[in-house]
């Protein structure tokens, strides 16, 4: 029969599949890293002083500013449960960001 593995090496296989996953995920971001943070300060900042309409009206803004491509943005912000400017901070930052 085969050896188990120990706890700690256990330990490092499941590190190293978790970093798989991310690498994976972050090279199908819609965005550079720092115009995903950007964005994210963008909509933080906007939304402090203007109430949120339950639309992407604010991330169109920001994208529209940056000659993003708006439909791979916002399709992946759905995907990920950002359906609007409030959601993209409430759901999809806290993930992201960072």
């Amino acid at each position: 029969m085969g050896n188990k593995p120990g706890k700690e090496e256990r330990r490092a296989m499941l590190r190293d599949v978790k970093q798989r996953q991310r690498a994976e995920a972050e090279a199908h971001l819609p965005l550079p890293r720092p115009e995903l943070t950007a964005l994210f300060d963008f909509l933080d900042a906007r939304l402090e002083s203007e109430d949120c309409d339950h639309t992407l009206r604010l991330t169109r803004e920001f994208l529209r500013e940056r000659s993003a491509a708006e439909e791979p943005v916002v399709a992946w912000l759905g995907e990920h449960g950002g359906f609007c400017d409030c959601e993209v901070i409430a759901n999809v930052e806290g993930e992201w960001s960072a």
